[in-house]
């Protein structure tokens, strides 16, 4: 009878550590870019059209998780991507400028889901403002 008790809790040991939760190990991918608008800081007018915003850190998040997990920077067209990517949810987001001079930011979210193991997922634009 003992035996079989430590059959079922290594057994349930091993079903557990099988399960897969969000973050690295996979083979999935998430996409995306971040743009740049520039604001004249005089009448708040956006100033031309965003451009990609190179060097720019993106952050993800993995699951429910309340502290970032990885960084990258973005290339010189403001493209990034996350790859190695278990099933899951994933919240995205950058640091963007806010409309006053006393260095406040706030950051620009994106939430996603990877729903198949070799996925990849693009991302809508995360535009950034600069004053």
């Amino acid at each position: 009878m003992r035996s079989f008790v430590v059959a079922i809790a290594c057994a349930s040991l091993a079903l557990t550590a099988c399960k897969k939760e969000p973050g690295e190990g996979g083979l999935a991918e998430i996409r995306g870019r971040v743009l740049e608008q520039r604001y004249n800081s005089n009448n708040g007018q956006a100033v031309g059209q965003p451009y990609g915003l190179a060097e720019q850190q993106v952050y993800i998040i993995y699951g429910d998780g309340t502290y970032h997990d990885d960084d990258v920077r973005t290339g010189p067209d403001g493209s990034f991507r996350f790859v190695w990517l278990q099933k899951g949810s994933y919240s995205l987001y950058t640091i963007s400028e806010c409309n006053t001079f006393d260095g406040c930011t706030f950051p620009v979210t994106l939430r996603t889901d990877i729903t198949d193991r070799r996925q990849v997922v693009p991302l809508p634009d995360m535009t950034v403002q600069n004053w």
